[in-house]
């Protein structure tokens, strides 16, 4: 069975909200690559088109992902696809660290766009929160499996005046590896987003 999703009622401020938190989340990651000084999102857009829900089962709670029982909640899981226009605006910095660290630094804007998911998730609506996360599947494990599957890069190297494209291949293979990580780390079993119900009424 198939979900009809009322995506024109998402609107700018839930991407605005979203955009912080996934900022909160990912401040610190670039300390362990010595060429990605600060990054931040700067813009981010859910789309025009929404992901595709085929519902599995609705049952109670899974206890083991819910991490307590629950005889008020319900569990919904389903095979979810996306193949649409999101974007994501990165600003980061570049680094060329020979021959000395630090030596130049280049400020890159990247436009991480029209991604691919596909997978498994799962939904618990609890008294006071929802839970969220993918699960793996095909006999994987969570550090081997992640639901994104392509990606399109716009990258810009230098500040607005200079209009510099280039290809910087290892500055987007580390946001892949970025999004994969961050993907892996909150929402793939066992790991899961945890939102409570009160920030949907802000």
């Amino acid at each position: 069975m198939s979900l009809k999703i009322y995506w024109d009622r998402v609107t700018e401020k839930h991407s605005i909200k979203l955009m912080n938190y996934l900022n909160e989340r990912i401040s610190g990651l670039t300390e362990t690559y010595d060429m990605v000084g600060e990054m931040k999102i700067t813009n981010l857009s859910l789309g025009s088109k929404p992901p595709k829900f085929e519902i599995i089962q609705i049952s109670d709670p899974d206890a083991l992902i819910l991490g307590n029982k629950s005889p008020n909640g319900i569990e919904l899981r389903a095979k979810i696809g996306y193949d649409g226009d999101a974007y994501i605006g990165i600003q980061a910095e570049f680094k060329v660290n020979l021959p000395t660290p630090n030596f130049i630094s280049f400020p890159v804007n990247v436009k991480v766009s029209n991604p691919i998911f596909s997978g498994i998730a799962t939904v618990i609506y609890d008294t006071d929160k929802v839970c969220f996360c993918f699960l793996p599947e095909n006999g994987d494990s969570s550090n081997d499996f992640t639901p994104l599957k392509d990606v399109k890069f716009e990258t810009q190297l230098g500040d607005s005046a200079q209009q510099v494209l280039v290809d910087l291949d290892k500055l987007q293979n580390f946001i892949v590896d970025l999004i994969k990580t961050y993907l892996k780390k909150y929402l793939v079993f066992p790991n899961k987003m945890t939102i409570p119900l009160s920030e949907f009424n802000n």
